[in-house]
């Protein structure tokens, strides 16, 4: 048995060295404290260490004591746990001494930030941010989490937040923190129109918060007339802090709110439903305070009570609106409430009622305020559990992502909706995490030198749970885009030119079709083709370099390939392993993907697995086999004596036999392997027809299959033949972007899947997913459809409202979606939304008044006796 005595340690320390000290002081003689601080860290942690154990009654304390200053985790809180575990009761003085050395190790004692729990206005704040910098035995990360669980998200205008940043947790002369205060903000600040706006914003997310917070919400605030300049900014910063999320219930004050599983909320919970209710109670005083506004009214518990209500519930859940705006309330409402409540006597000046509610956006503007009618009486379509969001509430942890599960589960016995994942914050003050594994863009303010200029670094979260690993990305400007003489377009603007959609980044300019207006190699020359570049609408498949099947070469030479980067056939007929591409002692597998860019040629369609069955566990490429068993990756399945069926997860509710054509123009040996490559199916068979590429169909022996519901009115997806029943985004993407991601992660080429299976993340309704193909004339084409059997309306609904989502955080640069290193290239995705029969169609609307019912029905009745009379 080892026992660890100081003298051990000191071997420990500087076992590297030729010579063993005997002493400190002769240690000193060869060592200079300045050079080798390290090691006299080490000397100093280790002396305070047999300190500290030396008090301890039993082994197994000692034991962890010893190696808990040993290896150095004085500061980590799972360390801590351990040593609690092992050394409470009779050996309580360890863990106390452990405690007051923890601390003197950080920049400052956490009990030194006790005053700033007396600047909350809440006892019950006040008194939990007490205890918890009393008793915190964490690091300054979770002790900021704690106090934010007890406290309430972190509101950088409030005294609390303000006096725990005054100073950094981190000592001055240590490295700053690599995401800055909070890098999901951050990237807002470049949304500002005015540079001083801009400034304000950067200093404060990054790491001047107490000193520039002030002036930024004083100067660049919605109640400043700057506010609808800086509207991008705005809603760029209400999307990190609190995202629009579907489907809204457990309210009690603001019950009329609940059940509406296809609107969008952002503040749907308890706390929003107390504040409503405490609001309601204050304005029966007398006095209506809102943004912008203080209005006098008469007793509101006698004047349209539930409009009151509705009104408070609105401001406080916050429907989801298409434009910002200070106050979200409609004109008319404003105007119908007030000509009916308002105290005139005691209204200021000469103001007048059109007045008070001339600034407010009218019903007319498309998404611009809350119509309060929906809202005056329960709704109960929601009730039956047709649409589900496991992940809203949060049911994980405070360092964990939620996503929904969509996937069969191997223990069905254990499967939860849902899976916790954990996750990395992008800053200090950040609520926004991302899932341990991926790579991230944050804001880099070091390397931007030129006014407007965006620079960003790429890091990766990594299995410590923290931003690291950083690499610089190519910066970038708003330059504008000349698209003809004395015509520009400004930087990251969206535009149509000859009915089609592109978009200005950085001086480039994208476009949705490709720009193949003089006919091309194989085009027809006797007569004008409705085909883009002229071609041929005739169907001879080519699989092109970047792992697509393009219909005819005509196409594939429209979208960049010439000759030697094509075969003949389409790709799913071709086999990647036909020249041997694995050396000895591997087998070659098919491994076919569609790469966003080819750099080097680096888009293999195989992988080599070991043919010795040493497979890695923690590689995780999901493959079904032919009974329906899902393994990690192939060589696990392999080492098996498995059968590959298909690649990716195993689908459930759907054929595993049958050739179908995807959407995306390849071939499948069943459903179940379109569906796990994230494919609608097209047709049963193999691909035999060219599809709609112009909005004319050129699709001959193809028998579509019903759609389901039969009332849906499906749209026919871009090369398709067939219609499929979801919303469809057609997906503009910057290739130099899709190039830098793809050097920085250095894991292969970006695809396709790649780029869906991020997106499928970040839906959060159970009943809907994401499928998509790369089109013909370059765009991403994205589907959000129902993934169950017999889809209902409102499910079809839901769907509609997630890709509305979507566009909305794409078109927008949400760092919802920014953040992510993969959704960083995708610019614009217009939607089209899938249509339902009106006759079948769901109206959340509510149902008429009985009184106003009967007024209706005895109107109708007069009416009719005046005729016959």
């Amino acid at each position: 048995m080892l026992i660890i005595t100081y003298t051990n340690i000191k071997q420990l320390c500087y076992g590297t060295y030729i010579f063993q000290a005997t002493s400190d002081v002769s240690l000193s003689r060869y060592c200079d404290t300045s050079v080798e601080n390290l090691l006299f860290s080490c000397l100093h942690r280790q002396k305070g260490g047999e300190k500290c154990c030396s008090h301890a009654e039993t082994f197994s304390c000692s034991l962890v004591c010893q190696s808990y200053h040993t290896y150095n985790s004085t500061n980590k809180r799972e360390e801590k746990d351990i040593l609690f575990k092992h050394c409470h009761g009779n050996n309580e003085k360890v863990y106390r001494c452990v405690q007051r050395q923890s601390r003197s190790t950080r920049a400052s004692n956490p009990a030194d930030k006790i005053p700033c729990c007396d600047r909350d206005t809440t006892p019950q704040c006040r008194d939990r941010c007490r205890d918890i910098l009393k008793t915190s035995t964490g690091d300054d990360s979770s002790i900021i989490e704690d106090v934010i669980a007890a406290c309430g998200q972190p509101d950088v205008r409030l005294p609390l937040w303000q006096c725990f940043l005054k100073t950094p947790a981190a000592k001055r002369n240590e490295t700053p923190l690599v995401t800055g205060l909070d890098s999901a903000k951050l990237q807002c600040c470049s949304k500002a129109k005015t540079s001083r706006c801009r400034d304000l914003c950067t200093w404060t997310y990054n790491s001047d918060f107490v000193q520039h917070s002030k002036e930024f919400y004083q100067s660049c605030s919605y109640i400043q007339p700057v506010s609808m300049l800086e509207a991008s900014m705005h809603n760029c910063l209400t999307d990190v802090e609190e995202p629009c999320q579907l489907g809204c219930k457990g309210l009690d004050f603001c019950s009329n709110f609940n059940y509406r599983p296809t609107q969008l909320f952002r503040s749907c919970n308890s706390q929003a439903d107390k504040a409503a209710r405490d609001a309601v109670k204050a304005w029966e005083k007398g006095t209506i305070s809102l943004p912008q506004m203080t209005i006098p009214v008469r007793d509101i518990r006698q004047c349209k009570p539930e409009v009151w209500k509705a009104i408070a519930c609105a401001l406080q859940i916050k429907p989801c609106l298409k434009k910002p705006s200070p106050l979200s309330l409609c004109m008319e409402d404003c105007i119908y409430i007030l000509s009916e409540c308002v105290d005139k006597n005691r209204l200021s000046g000469h103001k007048t009622v059109p007045q008070l509610c001339n600034a407010l956006p009218s019903k007319q503007e498309d998404g611009a305020c809350i119509s309060l009618s929906q809202y005056l009486s329960n709704n109960d379509i929601g009730k039956d559990n047709e649409v589900t969001s496991p992940c809203h509430p949060n049911p994980c942890g405070k360092r964990e992502v939620c996503q929904v599960r969509r996937r069969k589960c191997k223990h069905l016995e254990d499967c939860k909706p849902y899976i916790c994942k954990e996750g990395c914050m992008l800053g200090q003050m950040s609520t926004f995490l991302v899932p341990r594994g991926v790579y991230v863009r944050i804001p880099d303010k070091v390397h931007g030198t030129q006014p407007n200029e965006q620079c960003y670094k790429a890091c990766h979260c990594s299995h410590r749970n923290k931003i690291e690993n950083c690499k610089q990305l190519p910066c970038f400007t708003d330059k504008h885009c000349v698209i003809g003489p004395k015509h520009r377009k400004g930087g990251g603007t969206h535009f149509t030119i000859d009915k089609t959609l592109c978009a200005c980044h950085d001086g480039h300019m994208i476009c949705s079709k490709n720009n193949c207006k003089s006919p091309m190699v194989g085009a027809t020359t006797s007569i004008i083709s409705d085909m883009p570049g002229n071609c041929p609408a005739h169907y001879k498949p080519v699989c092109a370099k970047n792992g697509k099947t393009y219909p005819n070469f005509c196409l594939a030479k429209c979208a960049g390939f010439d000759e030697n980067d094509v075969v003949q056939g389409s790709c799913s007929s071709q086999d990647p392993c036909s020249n041997e591409a694995c050396g000895a002692g591997q087998r070659c597998v098919a491994r076919r993907q569609v790469c966003l860019s080819y750099i080097d040629n680096n888009c293999n369609q195989f992988e080599c697995v070991s043919e010795s069955m040493t497979c890695n566990p923690h590689y995780h490429d999901s493959v079904c086999d032919d009974t329906g068993e899902e393994f990690t990756n192939a060589c696990i399945l392999f080492s098996h004596e498995r059968t590959l069926a298909y690649r990716g997860h195993c689908m459930s509710g759907c054929s595993n036999t049958g050739e179908v054509c995807g959407h995306n123009g390849e071939t499948y040996p069943s459903q179940c392997a379109a569906m796990a490559d994230r494919t609608t199916v097209d047709y049963l068979g193999e691909c035999r027809a060219l599809g709609n590429l112009t909005g004319r169909s050129h699709c001959s022996n193809v028998k579509c299959q019903p759609l389901k519901p039969k009332h849906c009115k499906g749209l026919i997806p871009p090369g398709g033949c067939c219609p499929v029943c979801a919303a469809e985004l057609h997906a503009l993407f910057d290739p130099s972007q899709v190039e830098s991601a793809t050097r920085v992660m250095n894991e292969g080429p970006l695809t396709v899947t790649t780029v869906l299976n991020e997106l499928s993340n970040q839906l959060t309704i159970a009943e809907c997913d994401i499928f998509g193909y790369l089109s013909s004339e370059g765009g991403l084409v994205i589907l959000v459809s129902t993934i169950v059997d017999q889809p209902t309306n409102l499910q079809l609904e839901a769907c509609n409202s997630e890709a509305q989502r979507l566009e909305h955080l794409i078109r927008t640069g949400s760092p919802l979606l920014q953040s992510y290193l993969t959704l960083t290239p995708l610019l614009v995705a217009p939607v089209r939304k899938v249509t339902i029969d009106p006759s079948h169609s769901i109206n959340e609307s509510p149902s008429l008044n009985p009184s106003v019912l009967i007024l209706l029905t005895t109107f109708l009745v007069l009416i009719f006796k005046q005729r016959v009379s």
